[in-house]
């Protein structure tokens, strides 16, 4: 198989962030009410229409799609990062269980209007960074694309955390910036600019990129 010239990777853009029957989002809203009121109007409003004109465009060019997502594998969460492990057992003891869902719970699903082509990959993770865990890294040591483009939640958190391992490891990166979110406006831009150092300084929206993504891959292969 030829190396693709661009391979998108959307991270965790799952029902549980916004749907109002998830724990997480009623444990947030219990503890900080409005808390997620940012990051739900900028998923529905910017990051869906962006991620869906990325994937027709990926598409279009033959190039891979693949999805990270965060859930348990084991139902006790003893395989969640410390931090998740922490949130979820806490959320526990106050009446909301399943914070963080097994990947068999429809709550960990991609959201439908972005739902995952037979073709597209699919890893499930347990920690920040899609490297860490999951199984992304093996698959990407046998397609080897010449750069990844970047989508979805959080920005500053799973997104840039994967970026940065990425960009460890050779790969060349590209940052989506309509097409990701963070809890807030300054976290989002903040972490985009903090990662420029890291993972070159490419920051794009759906529309620059998609206007010619060849060109775009091009650019930055040179």
């Amino acid at each position: 198989m030829p190396r693709p010239d661009c391979l998108l990777v959307i991270v965790d853009m799952q029902r549980y962030y916004i749907d109002s029957r998830a724990p997480f989002r009623a444990w947030t809203e219990f503890h900080a009410p409005g808390a997620l009121a940012y990051i739900e109007g900028r998923v529905r409003n910017t990051v869906i229409p962006a991620v869906v004109q990325l994937k027709a465009a990926f598409k279009e060019q033959g190039w891979p799609v693949a999805y990270l997502r965060l859930c348990g594998r084991k139902p006790d969460r003893s395989d969640l990062h410390r931090l998740f492990r922490q949130a979820h057992f806490r959320a526990a003891s106050e009446g909301y269980p399943d914070l963080y869902p097994l990947a068999s719970d429809p709550l960990a699903d991609i959201l439908p209007e972005i739902a995952p082509a037979s073709e597209d990959a699919v890893f499930d993770k347990t920690t920040f960074s899609g490297f860490a865990s999951g199984g992304l890294a093996s698959w990407l040591e046998g397609i080897r694309p010449n750069m990844i483009a970047f989508a979805g939640l959080a920005t500053s958190q799973c997104v840039d955390t994967t970026a940065r391992d990425a960009s460890d490891r050779g790969y060349r990166i590209l940052h989506i910036e309509d097409a990701q979110a963070d809890y807030g406006e300054d976290e989002h831009y903040a972490s985009l600019f903090a990662s420029r150092g890291v993972c070159g300084g490419l920051i794009l929206t759906s529309e620059e990129f998609c206007r010619d993504p060849r060109s775009v891959a091009a650019k930055a292969d040179s």
